[in-house]
C-alpha cells in the first residue's frame, strides 16, 4: 500500500468564521495500459461554512492521474485508490487541508506528499501552464522545420519544476498531477527519470519519446 497526502488550501476570501459542515470523497475509474494501471479522476472537497452574516458553500476537486508500474502492482484486481481520512485546520478565514489517499494493490512505499498549487490573482496555476504550452509548441516548431537549436527568448536558464494540475495533451480526460520540466543541456530521459525516481521507459512513453533539446519542457507524470 501507498499513502499520498493531498495538502489543500481552500481560498474563501478570508470569510470563514464558522465551519458548518465538511465532506471528502473520490470518484476514480480505472485503466489497463502497456506498462501497468492508471487510476483517474478526483478527490471532491464540499462543504458548508459562515461568515459574519450568512451561510455559504464551497466546491472544490483535486484532480488525479496515478500510474503504476507493474512490477509495483501487488494484485491487479485490487488496485485502487481511496481517501481514508482528512484533517483541517482554519488560517486567516481560509481553510487549510490536508487529505490522506490510499493506493492499494500495489508494493509498501514510503509515504508520499502532494502539495497543490494554489492560485492567485496575478497568474493563477492554468496561466502558467498555457506559457509553458506555448513557448513548448515554438520549441517544437522550430525543431521540426529547421532542426536546429532553440531561440535563447524561449530557453530558460534554469531548470523549472512547477507542479501542476493540468490537462494531459492526448489524454482529454486524464487529469493529474504533474512536474513541468525545462531540459537544459545535458539532460536524457535517463538523467531526468534518475532524479525524479520514475521508470526511464516511462517517462518517454509519456512524453511520446519526442527528442530533447534544451529548452523543451518534459512531461514529469505521477508515478508509483
Amino acid at each position: 500500500m501507498q499513502k499520498i497526502y493531498f495538502k489543500k488550501k481552500v481560498d474563501l476570501n478570508h470569510q470563514l468564521n464558522e465551519l458548518i459542515s465538511i465532506s471528502v470523497d473520490e470518484s476514480i475509474r480505472y485503466k489497463m495500459e502497456t506498462d501497468g494501471m492508471r487510476a483517474i479522476g478526483s478527490i471532491m472537497i464540499n462543504g458548508e461554512y459562515k461568515d459574519k452574516q450568512e451561510k455559504h458553500q464551497f466546491h472544490e476537486t483535486i484532480d488525479l492521474d496515478i500510474f503504476a508500474l507493474f512490477e509495483k502492482i501487488t494484485d491487479k484486481r485490487d488496485f485502487h485508490v481511496k481517501v481514508e481520512d482528512f484533517d483541517y485546520h482554519l488560517v486567516d478565514g481560509n481553510l487549510s487541508l490536508v487529505i490522506q489517499a490510499c493506493v492499494y494493490g500495489v508494493l509498501d512505499d514510503e509515504d508520499r506528499v502532494v502539495d497543490t498549487v494554489e492560485q492567485d490573482h496575478d497568474m493563477d496555476s492554468a496561466e502558467e501552464i498555457e506559457k509553458l504550452l506555448r513557448e513548448e509548441e515554438k520549441i517544437v516548431d522550430v525543431i521540426d522545420k529547421q532542426e536546429s537549436a532553440v531561440n535563447d527568448s524561449v530557453i530558460s536558464e534554469k531548470p523549472k519544476e512547477v507542479p501542476v494540475l493540468e490537462e494531459n495533451d492526448d489524454l482529454e480526460e486524464d487529469l493529474g498531477t504533474y512536474y513541468f520540466y525545462v531540459v537544459q543541456d545535458g539532460d536524457s530521459y535517463e538523467t531526468i527519470a534518475r532524479h525524479y525516481q520514475i521508470d526511464e521507459y516511462a517517462l518517454k512513453s509519456y512524453n511520446h519519446e519526442r527528442s530533447l533539446t534544451s529548452g523543451t519542457i518534459v512531461i514529469i507524470p505521477y508515478v508509483i
